[in-house]
């Protein structure tokens, strides 16, 4: 007998472990090279595909899977999931309420990336502005292809700005303090926070966007 929902994850195997844990149904780790074959394996009666960072991944690799496998519905990404900016605001509202600079970053994804999958990073920044309501707020890539850096953006903010205090909220949960990011803060001696939903947080968002996609085909 077949399972209501199996998920194939682009993402690391102990990620993975912790999702199927938490959901109860098979969650097998995936690569870009290896997701189709996976998929077509499970023996479910949805399988679901999705990346394990929020920002857009494989939509063509999503498209396929929908068009050669009948059980296969992908999610091309989850940034714009109501609970994932539900986690950033609670986390980041004590310092944005003191007054900091609200600074939104994610990993940059180079430089051939189509303009398309990085508007992500304004909507994000534009959402938990709606709902914290900063004084003032920018966007930045960790990285060093694509502009503004964070770095650059942080050396902006102080020396042009004279901001003393900024709150830095990283798109993806599990994202700890770029290392880069906080040797210049320290040279530049303004106070910088970086909000890190953590691991635990990502399984959870995860499961409940799975869950989410699960009803919608009508899989309690």
């Amino acid at each position: 007998m077949s399972d209501p929902v199996a998920v194939a994850l682009l993402g690391e195997p102990r990620l993975a472990a912790a999702l199927q844990e938490r959901l109860g149904w098979r969650v097998v780790a995936t690569t870009v090279d290896d997701h189709l074959d996976v998929a077509a394996r499970l023996d479910a009666t949805l399988v679901i595909g999705l990346s394990a960072v929020p920002w857009p991944a494989a939509e063509d690799l999503h498209a396929q899977g929908s068009a050669e496998l009948g059980v296969y519905t992908g999610v091309v990404s989850w940034y714009a999931f109501p609970s994932l900016v539900d986690r950033i605001v609670e986390a980041a509202a004590p310092a944005v309420r003191a007054g900091a600079h609200l600074l939104v970053t994610a990993p940059d994804p180079g430089p051939e990336v189509p303009p398309g999958d990085v508007v992500f990073l304004r909507e994000v920044a534009e959402s938990l502005a709606v709902r914290l309501r900063p004084t003032s707020r920018s966007v930045a890539w960790r990285g060093r292809t694509r502009t503004p850096t964070a770095v650059d953006a942080l050396t902006t903010l102080v020396e042009a700005h004279g901001r003393a205090d900024v709150v830095e909220c990283p798109v993806a949960p599990g994202l700890s303090a770029d290392p880069a990011v906080t040797a210049r803060a320290e040279e530049l001696g303004v106070r910088l926070t970086c909000v890190d939903l953590g691991a635990a947080i990502r399984v959870d968002l995860l499961a409940e966007v799975v869950r989410t996609v699960a009803e919608h085909e009508g899989i309690g």
